[in-house]
């Protein structure tokens, strides 16, 4: 109340001074008395503006004021008591001055019944104590009545005045509440982009320290991780003065992705021209990152499916294929041993081995593959030499070899040494190789041989082989794709083994690969990554 106290005073005292200056003149016969008057008036109002600076004014404004009415009203009383013909024009400057001034400093309802005491008093005592032509009405009674009955209006007015100021009030400070404590992002900005306003969950949205920061530090294109969606939310409100659920991505504070839905409005003057837009979003980044979650479980899933149905397909057919020739041959020794020469015998024992390995190798790798898509695969890299594990993979492919004339070359440094998980290269090296032996013709050539680069070992299993079709060459390490192509020799494979390979180098955070021309030879190509030097 301070404020409205010292302009209160000072614009008493402005009157009393213009008073002291032309009223005289019109008031002769009682100008000394009138003149005293308004100089005790304007003196006062000196002393209350000098006391609201200090310690006792600010302690107690209400006396202050009370103090100041009372003199303006004492200031009026004196006039009209010394000059009675004066009563109307001055009780309409005093009841206009009073009542500005309880507007003024917002007073609430029992201060403006004390105003209307003061205002009514001054009109009893100027009547009172003059005669009856000061009356306005027939007699005194019918006066007395009209100023208590103007007075009631008066307090009515005032207390509906106050009645509407307080619910405007409350609504702007429900508002305001509502604002501030909202969980939406609420704001106001500029046709250009820049912040007029902000709540506060815009900025905790946004990861700013408070509304102010966020205003005064970057404007509502920067907050687009994209340009072209600011453009076309800024084209779709000045096109179509709303804009509806519009989702988007924004930079947040740290420059991380905070993903939002946008809600806005134009605000549009008397001339319907745009001059502001104002707005709220919603935080969606968990309904977005468990969209992409779900997206990810779901291409999981699918491929766990696929990954059932080629374990499913293995085991009927290619699972089951060697052990029909292994029952088939087991029996013919069986029931005919005695009528087989030794040279029968040793052909089918021969052929029983060559069965048995071959389902063992591929029960292994079905087991190993198995695990790694149940997670139970076991990594532990460790440094080791490479040419000894080649070595013992040439060694182990070197019978079919033999027996289609194909040569095998290790052309790894003998000293070469890295760091990987050694039962998983050794897997990777040995189906390349095996495959390798499989699709080349008699009198070809193998090489396993490596080439260094700052992050990558990168190393390759290179035949003369029959080529791959670039067709068949996207199909070589998909799950969901079924490709298993005849040998040299009618070997027959079921694909299983090159996928168990790019499972086996996706660990090493590497890649795999094929260049290959039919009629040319292949050359595949996996790398382990270097990173694991300081496993």
């Amino acid at each position: 109340m301070i404020a409205p106290l010292q302009l209160l005073a000072g614009l008493l005292i402005i009157a009393g001074v213009f008073a002291l200056l032309f009223e005289i003149k019109y008031f002769a016969d009682f100008s000394l008395e009138i003149y005293l008057g308004r100089l005790v008036a304007t003196l006062i109002g000196f002393i209350v503006l000098f006391l609201t600076y200090f310690e006792f004014g600010k302690k107690h404004p209400v006396f202050l004021i009370h103090t100041l009415l009372v003199t303006i009203i004492l200031s009026f009383t004196s006039i009209i008591l010394k000059v009675p013909e004066s009563i109307f024009i001055n009780s309409q400057l005093l009841s206009l001055l009073i009542f500005t001034s309880a507007l003024f400093l917002s007073w609430d309802i029992k201060n403006q019944i004390i105003v209307a005491i003061y205002y009514n008093l001054l009109f009893a005592i100027s009547i009172l104590l003059n005669n009856e032509t000061i009356y306005f009405l027939p007699n005194f009674f019918a006066a007395f009545i009209f100023v208590i009955f103007v007075s009631l209006l008066s307090v009515m007015a005032a207390a509906l005045n106050y009645r509407l100021r307080s619910e405007a009030v409350e609504k702007s400070i429900e508002a305001q509440n509502y604002l501030e404590n909202a969980i939406e992002g609420i704001f106001k900005i500029s046709v250009n982009g820049n912040f007029l306003s902000a709540n506060p969950a815009i900025a905790n949205i946004l990861k700013f320290s408070s509304k102010e920061k966020l205003i005064e530090n970057i404007t509502f294109e920067e907050l687009f991780s994209d340009k072209k969606d600011y453009k076309n939310f800024m084209s779709e409100v000045l096109d179509k003065n709303r804009v509806y659920d519009f989702e988007v991505s924004f930079k947040d504070y740290f420059k991380e992705e905070t993903f939002v839905i946008l809600n806005a409005r134009a605000i549009l003057n008397n001339q319907d021209e745009i001059v502001s837009i104002e707005g709220s979003l919603f935080d969606i980044t968990e309904r977005v990152l468990a969209q992409e979650k779900i997206k990810e479980y779901n291409l999981e899933l699918e491929k766990l499916n696929k990954s059932k149905d080629k374990f499913f397909s293995i085991v009927a057919h290619d699972l089951m294929s060697p052990f029909t020739s292994l029952l088939g041959y087991s029996e013919i020794l069986h029931n005919e041993s005695e009528d087989l020469s030794k040279e029968e015998v040793k052909e089918f024992s021969g052929d029983i081995h060559n069965v048995a390995a071959k389902a063992h190798n591929l029960l292994e790798n079905l087991l190993s593959w198995s695990s790694i898509q149940t997670n139970r695969t076991h990594f532990y890299p460790n440094k080791f030499i490479v040419y000894p594990i080649v070595e013992d993979v040439l060694q182990l492919s070197k019978g079919n070899a033999d027996q289609k004339g194909i040569t095998l070359q290790n052309n790894i440094p003998n000293n070469f040494s890295m760091v990987a998980d050694i039962n998983m290269v050794n897997a990777v090296f040995r189906n390349l190789v095996a495959n390798s032996v499989k699709f080349t013709n008699s009198g070809g050539t193998i090489s396993v041989g490596i080439s260094e680069n700052e992050y990558f070992n990168e190393f390759y299993v290179e035949d003369t082989g029959i080529g791959i079709s670039d067709i068949d060459k996207e199909k070589l390490f998909k799950i969901d794709v079924h490709h298993s192509e005849i040998g040299t020799n009618s070997e027959k494979g079921t694909g299983l083994g090159l996928i168990l390979c790019a499972e086996f180098v996706e660990k090493h955070l590497g890649t795999i690969y094929v260049e290959s021309k039919i009629g040319k030879g292949s050359k595949f190509i996996f790398t382990i990554s270097k990173n694991f030097e300081g496993a």
